[in-house]
């Protein structure tokens, strides 16, 4: 992809203080944090074209990760279908990652891949649409 427009509309769209270790059955399983929408401007879940998430540089499986907004949790790949549910600019969604074994305790890059197309901005023929790079990269904490 050559151009994606990015805007700073928050200053940190991963909300590291949400950056949590995930337990399942007692166990540390991976992680959760919120992410923040990245435009002044409210979309509906199908128009986000890539959500990724890395840490400290490995690409986590897509199937490991799921996304919830409004209390409705899908995994990624539903996305596409969720033609009814709107993201606002001032509600957090929250991202569940497994990681067998959970991240290891201390300091952790963790990056987010999230772009989505603005569906009343068509920059081409065969219905191109300006893509919106929503994603970001910081350094958490995981607690013991």
């Amino acid at each position: 992809m050559g151009f994606a427009m990015r805007m700073p509309y928050h200053e940190c769209n991963i909300k590291k203080e949400t950056v949590k270790a995930m337990y399942i059955n007692g166990k540390n399983n991976g992680f959760t944090f919120d992410v923040m929408l990245a435009y002044y401007r409210g979309h509906y879940l199908s128009d986000i074209d890539t959500l990724e998430v890395f840490i400290d540089g490995e690409k986590i499986p897509q199937e490991a990760v799921t996304f919830e907004l409004n209390g409705k949790e899908m995994p990624i790949y539903k996305l596409t279908w969720a033609v009814t549910e709107f993201w606002t600019p001032k509600t957090p969604a929250r991202v569940r990652v497994i990681v067998p074994g959970g991240v290891a305790a201390g300091e952790h890059e963790l990056k987010l891949n999230l772009m989505l197309r603005v569906p009343y901005m068509n920059i081409g023929p065969g219905h191109v649409y300006m893509p919106l790079d929503a994603g970001d990269t910081c350094n958490v904490v995981f607690e013991d």
